[in-house]
């Protein structure tokens, strides 16, 4: 099956290239802004620190009182510019997409997440379903924009 496109976000945001990638890569600055991320349990502990093409770790997310692991690989790896992760769950394969490029005084952040349906149930579903993921993501990004630029203003 081809790979659908859940969601977008394209924003500007009024800080360094650096900073905004931190805050979308590096655990713990992740949950100062995304109230689902729970933690990232990686292979071997040093995959944490040395982010490459290939390491394997799961992903700890909570929405409301649900929990779920989730299998994630990442792709491509290129700081401060890109991040690519694959995550394996019933529905299928979920592309996350994360491309930073410099813009005056800012950094554009393009956010992109996409599925590939393990099944024709699924990419019913997706079809159907998958524009109310928009305000779950929508609300996290948001988030994360305003808290680097609250963090530099301060």
């Amino acid at each position: 099956m081809k790979e659908l496109l859940v969601y977008r976000y394209e924003e500007v945001i009024n800080a360094p290239i650096d900073v905004v990638f931190d805050y979308v890569n590096d655990d713990e600055k992740i949950k100062c802004w995304n109230t689902l991320f729970v933690e990232n349990i990686y292979e071997a502990p040093e995959d944490k620190e040395l982010a490459r093409p290939g390491t394997k770790f799961k992903t700890v997310q909570k929405i409301d009182k649900k929990v779920m692991i989730i299998e994630s690989v990442l792709i491509e790896f290129k700081p401060p510019y890109k991040i690519v992760m694959h995550s394996q769950t019933k529905e299928g394969l979920s592309i996350s997409k994360y491309e930073l490029s410099r813009e005056y005084h800012g950094t554009r952040l393009i956010v992109e997440a996409s599925i590939i349906p393990s099944n024709f149930l699924y990419k019913v579903a997706t079809k159907l379903l998958g524009w109310t993921s928009k305000y779950i993501y929508e609300e996290q990004y948001e988030r994360l924009k305003t808290f680097i630029e609250e963090e530099i203003d301060d």
